[in-house]
């Protein structure tokens, strides 16, 4: 019995007694896998209900285990990927051309890793009930002038090294500025991204665009995209996504787009 076989009886037995479960693993093993990301020496049987499976299992949202080992960043390889949120795995290492329908319908944000860095994209720009309301003002007014002075970012060196996204989104938000729209949008744990994760993004615009098209998810535009890097009281930073130009502007008046990010492993 080859490697491949083993592992297929060894599923479909922890799955003994729930024919729905049976019959989603049993649809999924017919699609073509890596059996070697699959057992890395790991349970398959706990107690029956639950499979413990390496963490890149290239699938299988469907198994249900009872922990977790935890997330080394070190052991994932730089690169693209998708993300699952509440599934298992959480991520999978992106290759053009594999995407499945389960991870069309399961993908919740596309990752990118560099060394240290990463961070992971919405699948979509945020954008109001009407057709046309796609651009925002970052803020409904300027910084009180009880604001820590240490966050304003006003040379371009200096805004490309921020990367605090998230305490940059939570300070505007509770000095009550953060426009309304963009905080209802925000889905737990994500924030607008600072400039160096913005550049982050456009280093790796070209294959985020591609991941997002195959999930089904909206491409980021070669348009203005606010950053919460703010510049002034009045100004704040912004980054134009075709070719990677920065600049400020009033962050109360003009508008842009906005893309939500999150960490990557939280």
């Amino acid at each position: 019995m080859n490697p491949s076989e083993i592992t297929r009886v060894a599923l479909l037995m922890a799955a003994q007694g729930d024919p729905k479960r049976a019959a989603e693993i049993e649809s999924y093993l017919t699609i073509e896998v890596d059996w070697a990301l699959l057992v890395k020496n790991k349970s398959l049987f706990g107690d029956g209900k639950g499979i413990q499976v390496e963490d890149r299992f290239p699938a299988g949202g469907f198994v249900r285990r009872q922990t977790e080992p935890d997330d080394n960043f070190d052991d994932y390889p730089d690169g693209i990927y998708l993300l699952f949120d509440g599934q298992i795995p959480k991520q999978k290492l992106y290759k053009p051309g594999t995407v499945t329908d389960w991870m069309k319908e399961k993908c919740t944000g596309v990752g990118v890793k560099l060394g240290g860095k990463s961070l992971v994209v919405d699948l979509y720009d945020m954008a109001g009930p009407e057709d046309d309301e796609r651009d925002y003002t970052l803020t409904t007014a300027k910084s009180p002038a009880s604001y820590d002075k240490a966050a304003y970012r006003d040379t371009c060196e200096d805004a490309a090294d921020d990367w605090a996204g998230q305490a940059n989104t939570e300070r505007m938000r509770e000095a009550a500025i953060l426009n309304p729209k963009i905080a209802a949008q925000l889905k737990d744990g994500q924030y607008v991204p600072a400039m160096g994760e913005m550049l982050f993004i456009h280093l790796f615009r070209k294959q985020i665009n591609q991941a997002l098209r195959e999930v089904g998810g909206e491409e980021i535009e070669g348009w203005w995209y606010w950053t919460s890097t703010e510049y002034s009281q009045t100004f704040a930073w912004r980054l134009y996504l075709s070719n990677g130009t920065m600049g400020y502007t009033a962050k109360a008046s003009y508008r842009c787009r906005v893309r939500a990010v999150s960490a990557f492993i939280s």
